[in-house]
């Protein structure tokens, strides 16, 4: 309700259009392989003779839309919480379709065809279609990933990229779990010849994003200190 009316806000007062590319967060949200899903417990209700409404969330911190720090998988990698706000806006983000309808992994040469628009992003969100099944069983088990090597190549050949978002459960297909690692460790380590760590965001809700028309994005962590990555709010502004 707080991000729906900021949008309302952001319309009223400088004409811009916004919408929210992160899922909202409950009980029936679906969780990677077998994590545990979230719980929202009610400590106190007004319904039943209490002073307030107070519930107690018990959430795994790679819940629903979330954004990978380097710590995920470098142990003395940056924390989410590290990050300043302007390291989480990106100015220049782009939409590259890569449908998938089953596991599978995209490598470079399904993103090769967009090469222009590659060199001039900041944030690179892949749209494999996997969102249609985000209610069904398919999209925690059966989910397409990203392969180590097209990792390093966009790290290599398009410095410029400081984020990769998909609209999967995670960039670790279910079936394919130690390749899925290797590529959270391309992404997040520290080597001579590719562009700095990247972050990642999970589970996006790409439904109704065209590349044409998006102009900005804004990616809100939760503000917890002391954990690798978090769940976000993804607010993106198009025209």
């Amino acid at each position: 309700m707080i991000l729906k009316n900021l949008i309302r806000f952001l319309k009223k007062v400088f004409d811009m259009k916004y919408i929210l590319l992160s899922y909202s967060i409950n009980e029936h949200t679906p969780a990677y392989g077998d994590t545990p899903k979230p719980c929202i417990l009610p400590l106190s209700q007004i319904s039943r003779g209490d002073a307030s409404n107070i519930a107690v969330l018990s959430i795994h911190n790679h819940t629903g839309t979330h954004i990978d720090a380097p710590k995920h998988f470098v142990d003395d990698g940056r924390a989410i919480s590290e990050y300043a706000l302007d390291e989480l806006i990106f100015k220049n983000p782009v939409v590259v379709d890569c449908l998938k309808s089953k596991e599978s992994l995209i490598t470079p040469d399904d993103l090769k065809p967009a090469s222009q628009m590659l060199q001039k992003s900041d944030c690179l969100l892949l749209h494999t279609g996997f969102w249609k099944y985000r209610d069904e069983e398919r999209y925690r088990t059966h989910n397409p990933g990203i392969a180590p090597e097209t990792i390093l190549w966009i790290r290599k050949e398009y410095p410029n990229i400081r984020c990769i978002g998909i609209d999967t459960i995670s960039i670790t297909s279910f079936q394919y779990r130690s390749i899925g690692r290797e590529a959270h460790k391309a992404a997040f380590i520290i080597k001579e010849g590719l562009g700095e760590p990247l972050l990642l965001i999970e589970d996006l809700d790409l439904s109704k994003v065209i590349s044409s028309k998006l102009k900005l994005i804004i990616v809100l962590p939760w503000q917890v200190i002391g954990i690798d990555s978090a769940p976000c709010s993804v607010l993106a502004e198009v025209e």
